[in-house]
This record gives C-alpha cells, structure tokens and sequence, in this order.
C-alpha cells in the first residue's frame, strides 16, 4: 500500500469521526459514492436521515464557504451545509434527492432538464454583479481580460506538456495561439453578456430532484470560477450529446441549447448569442487547460498525470485543430 493511498484512507478515516460527532451519532452506514483524487463522497444513514460527508484537498477546499455565499446572499438552490471542518477540508450536507441524470435515463424529459439549465442560468445573471464576494474567498478570477496571460503561463511549463504526451513542436504551436486566444477573448468580451460563476461541470448528474416537492439543487460547486457563463452551458451541451447519443441536429438537443441561451437573449439577439456561444466553444478548450492545471496544483503532478495521462495533450492538440480552421 503506497504511503499516498493510506493517507487518503487515514484523512477520510478523520472526517467520518468528525462526521459522527457532528451528526451526534455513534452507529452510522456509509457507503463511497465519488473517489477521486480531487473529491470524496460518503453517502451516511443514520437511521433515520441520509446525508453526505465531502473532502477535497486543501488548495481547492472552497465549496462550503461558496455554498455559503450562494445560499445566504442569492437564496441560490444549492445543497444545505449542516457542518463544516476547515482543519479537514471536509462538510456535511443534507440529502436533496436523486440526480437528475438516473431519472433521465429511465424516461428522458426534455423539459425538465430544460428548466434546470434555466434556473441555472438564471442564477449565472444573478451572481454577474456581485463577483467579488467569491473571489475574495480564493474562487479563482479567470475573466477573458485574464485568460490570455493566463494560458501562457501554463503553456510555460513545457516539460509538464511533453510529458504528458505533447511534442515541441506542438508546445511551440501553443505558443503561438497566445494572439489568436487574445484576439477571441477580446471578441467575446464585446457581447453584452456579463462574467459570472462557472460550475465546469454543470450537467444533469450534479443537478438533483428532491423526490416529493421537485426541487432541483445543484451540487459540486467546490471548483467553480468566475468566467464567461457559456463555458458551464458548453459542457451541459457536451454532457447531454454523450450520455443520450443526441446529435446537434436533434429536436431534443435544439430545445436544449436554445434554453441554455435563452435568458441571453434579453441581454443581446438570438444571432449575437449563437455567435458569442461559437467563439465561448473555442476558448473552452483554454478554461479546460487552467482547470486542469489548478487540479494538478491541487492533486498533485505526478498523482494527477497517473490518474489522467493524456487528458491534458489530447484538450491541448484539439485547441490547436479548432484554432487551424476558426
């Protein structure tokens, strides 16, 4: 057993005791549901109430004080906080229901899923004007003025491309790109659509409903930034085309995209969103490149490319392809 693996065992051995003083128990069920480097879920019934222990490491340990922000200042449909331990990196929250994805699969609901995007979305506008208050707790700031400069930072680390995968020639086309992702960046920024929370894996699994009053929360919030709201709806969009074979010409899949862009519509033409939503899809690909190296400062370099070896090449020769014909 690697030092590294009981460490992990010995952190979640210390939050489930915390857990149950928290929770005032002596006897509880638990079960894993979420083992990743960056997260860890434990479902626990006491009995007579389920609830859900969390831990992430220390550098992305954000969630419950942005669950708290989002709940006090904004009312927002997120998970309730019954405890939290910041020595632990770990919190309690209460069961909100099943996730929108396992009733989906059982009988797919177009209109369901697409009042959870707008209440999302609805959120996203919400928050726009009151930025400060999550990147004053560490929520990281990577608005398009910042992600050009942001971009050649991480291209800088040139061994840590190669290693995963990458040639030289191929880092020194990345280099290059840094005008073009300025330029887009810049472009983007023209729209009427103003910077916000971006939850990087918005989509119908981390959305619950609760099983007798429908209310849809929204979870896994803990590496949320701030950034252009397209880039949570793109991954919506991308996670919808995966797990339910849908194609961009669907019916479904329309109904879909056009309710994650409607409340833009009020901002600017139905023409101006699709072509800002076009432009998000190329700079996507540069949010996943930061996102991905804030795990790796989290998790670890050698633990994350272990765990992921390829992801980060395989996103970096995309962004190069997308960049060739855009």
């Amino acid at each position: 057993m690697s030092m590294l693996y009981q460490s992990a065992i010995d952190k979640l051995n210390d939050a489930l005791e915390w857990a149950m003083t928290a929770l005032q128990q002596t006897k509880i069920n638990t079960e894993i549901v979420v083992q990743t480097l960056w997260s860890s879920v434990v479902r626990i019934n006491t009995g007579d109430e389920l609830f859900y222990l969390k831990t992430t490491p220390a550098l992305i340990a954000l969630e419950a004080g942005i669950i708290k922000i989002l709940q006090d200042q904004f009312r927002a449909p997120v998970p309730t906080v019954i405890a939290h331990n910041a020595e632990l990196h770990c919190f309690l929250m209460k069961d909100a229901g099943t996730s929108l994805r396992s009733i989906l699969k059982k009988k797919f609901d177009t209109d369901l899923l697409c009042k959870a995007i707008q209440q999302f979305t609805s959120l996203q506008i919400t928050v726009a004007d009151h930025v400060d208050a999550f990147i004053n707790i560490g929520v990281p700031d990577w608005r398009l003025n910042k992600m050009p400069d942001l971009y050649s930072q991480v291209i800088l680390q040139k061994d840590l491309l190669m290693a995963d995968g990458l040639s030289e020639l191929e880092v020194s086309e990345l280099e290059k790109l840094h005008p073009k992702i300025t330029g887009l960046c810049q472009k983007l920024s023209g729209y009427a659509i103003k910077q916000t929370i971006v939850q990087p894996d918005f989509n119908d699994n981390n959305t619950l409903i609760s099983g007798n009053s429908q209310n849809i929360t929204i979870i896994d919030l803990g590496e949320i930034s701030i950034s252009h709201p397209f880039f949570s709806l793109l991954n919506c969009l991308y996670q919808v085309r995966k797990h339910y074979a849908l194609t961009e010409d669907d019916h479904d899949y329309l109904q879909i995209k056009h309710a994650c862009l409607k409340n833009y519509m009020k901002y600017e033409s139905e023409k101006n969103v699709v072509d800002a939503l076009e432009i998000a899809n190329v700079l996507w690909l540069v949010y996943g490149l930061l996102a991905h190296d804030r795990l790796i400062h989290a998790c670890g370099r050698e633990q994350l490319m272990s765990f992921q070896h390829g992801k980060l090449s395989e996103l970096l020769k995309e962004l190069i392809a997308v960049c060739k014909t855009y």
